[in-house]
């Protein structure tokens, strides 16, 4: 397990920031009045911190299952 938590944690991280862009973007859009590179730099840094949260959650599951 201690092998495959890196590899899990990194597809849920793809996932989530694949997933998580477009309502990432309508929810900064709707929310503050950003336009162009701006928003879009923004729901891009958004996006990771919401994909790294969810990675970090896997990984931080995994140790509690194997007990480190």
């Amino acid at each position: 397990m201690d092998k495959l938590s890196p590899i899990i944690a990194f597809v849920v991280f793809m996932g989530v920031f694949v997933l998580s862009r477009t309502p990432v973007r309508d929810f900064l859009e709707s929310w503050v009045a950003l336009e162009g590179v701006i928003l879009g730099l923004a729901s891009l840094v958004a996006s990771m911190g919401v994909a790294a949260l969810a990675a970090g959650a896997v990984l931080y599951v995994s140790r509690l299952i194997t007990g480190e």
